[in-house]
């Protein structure tokens, strides 16, 4: 119930607006002092935003496995659903677009006002919260208003290595009734920034630095520290922010001490060796920080798989397509072999009986990630450390990988192409690398590289209520 209050005081925020943006009538203040009146209230408040991002309106769905990598173009061309037809070309200005981005700007910033609460009442509170746990729930609170601020960039900002004096987003501070000023693209990486070394001086003591998840049995244990933001997700947060700046200096420093920190494996094929009901088809060794929702087979059913019945066949609203060139045809890749039926071709990764094991989760950052990284670093500084960095990811890939002896970036995003399918972080990385995007269609080919198809505008809705210009 607490959770369920929580969300509803921060939704009460967004979207009551008349006037203004975050124009507001405050939620009953002795319940929400009721919910902040004990540590468990704080943990349940966090609990909630968890909730909220793992939801399919964000990152259960939309920002991964569905808008996100429409835009990356995983999907038949032409065999998709006509419900993306607009959004598939980049059309962002069609009516139907226009809704899919001011349902994402609205949940984006609804996650960020129940950070912000969460941190305003942490910051003021003196008897409810001993030391430890305050410095706990202020990290991870900073640490999420950073990834979502920071995903709201790279969706709505042009690239700041190109523009960093372009205007960019409101970057919400603080909790209640002012209306955050947009800064520009270079500032709020900054912003980003400063929160995550915040998020990382709090979190010094992060508990997860006494264990490694890794060496559970028991993976529900091992959600406790890596199904939430934590210390290394920070570190690794802040190397994806790094590369985007291009500032590959702290991208190299923070990859590496969360590799180094032996919390995280990459994957032992024995683990994928298993029956259905054991297997680790998300590869969980590796994730630093994910999110659980029990509802992403659902989800991946609805988008990915046909429907048929006794009188009729609907068509995947979400086909794949060209599975096998994107893997080589190799089925020693496991991600071919293990995240696509070999029977039938339908995409498993996230539909697989292992329930009773493994929760249903959605990976936010992987340790695969930081190999990538160092990897793109490296390239054309030390050109063996980066084929070092890509060919230890690849052994625990690929059974009997054959090293890669000659490196160039077209190799390494076929790489970042075939690790994160369904995660949503291949049009990020084509828009960063301000690469054309390949299609399926003989026809269309390639979409060159443009802010038109890599800038979402800010929703109408905003820019009439908060005075956008």
């Amino acid at each position: 119930m607490k959770i369920k209050f929580f969300m509803i005081i921060c939704s009460v925020i967004l979207f009551s607006s008349c006037n203004k943006w975050l124009d507001v009538d405050l939620a009953d203040k002795v319940t929400e002092e009721k919910l902040f009146g004990t540590p468990q209230g704080y943990q349940e408040a966090l609990a909630g935003v968890y909730s909220t991002m793992a939801s399919s309106g964000l990152y259960g769905q939309k920002l991964t496995m569905e808008d996100i990598d429409v835009l990356a173009q995983y999907y038949s061309y032409d065999g998709i659903s006509s419900t993306y037809v607009k959004w598939k070309t980049y059309d962002y200005e069609d009516a139907g677009s226009q809704g899919r981005i001011l349902s994402i700007w609205r949940g984006m910033y609804t996650a960020i006002s129940s950070a912000n609460n969460i941190i305003k009442w942490a910051k003021q509170d003196v008897k409810v919260l001993d030391a430890d746990t305050k410095n706990q729930v202020l990290g991870e609170a900073y640490a999420l208003r950073a990834y979502l601020h920071f995903d709201l960039i790279r969706m709505f900002c042009p690239d700041v290595k190109k523009s960093p004096k372009a205007s960019g987003i409101p970057y919400n501070l603080e909790f209640g009734v002012s209306l955050p000023p947009i800064y520009t693209v270079e500032e709020n990486v900054q912003l980003v920034v400063d929160d995550l070394k915040e998020a990382e001086r709090l979190l010094v003591n992060d508990p997860i630095k006494l264990v490694k998840p890794y060496q559970m049995a028991n993976k529900d244990m091992t959600d406790k520290y890596v199904a939430r933001i934590n210390l290394y997700g920070v570190k690794a947060l802040l190397a994806r922010v790094g590369l985007l700046r291009g500032d590959k200096t702290n991208a190299i420093k923070y990859a590496k001490e969360v590799i180094e920190s032996e919390r995280f494996q990459l994957l032992n094929f024995a683990s994928a060796d298993k029956p259905d009901k054991e297997i680790d088809m998300l590869f969980s060794d590796e994730h630093i920080f994910s999110l659980r929702n029990k509802k992403l087979s659902d989800y991946t059913i609805s988008l990915h798989y046909p429907e048929i019945t006794p009188t009729s066949t609907r068509f995947a609203y979400l086909p794949f397509v060209n599975i096998s060139t994107l893997y080589e045809g190799n089925n020693d890749d496991i991600r071919n072999s293990k995240w696509f039926s070999t029977v039938n071709g339908n995409f498993v990764k996230f539909n697989v009986d292992n329930k009773l094991k493994f929760f249903s989760k959605m990976p936010m950052i992987k340790l695969s990630e930081m190999y990538l990284i160092l990897a793109e670093c490296y390239l054309g500084k030390d050109d063996q450390l980066a084929q070092s960095y890509i060919n230890a990811l690849r052994d625990h890939r690929i059974r009997n990988n054959s090293h890669w002896t000659y490196l160039t970036m077209d190799y390494i995003m076929q790489e970042i192409k075939r690790e994160f399918v369904g995660e949503g972080q291949l049009w990020y990385a084509y828009k960063r690398l301000n690469l054309s995007v390949p299609t399926s269609s003989g026809t269309v080919g390639v979409v060159p590289p443009s802010d038109k198809i890599f800038v979402f505008p800010i929703p109408l809705k905003e820019i009439e209520t908060g005075n956008r210009n």
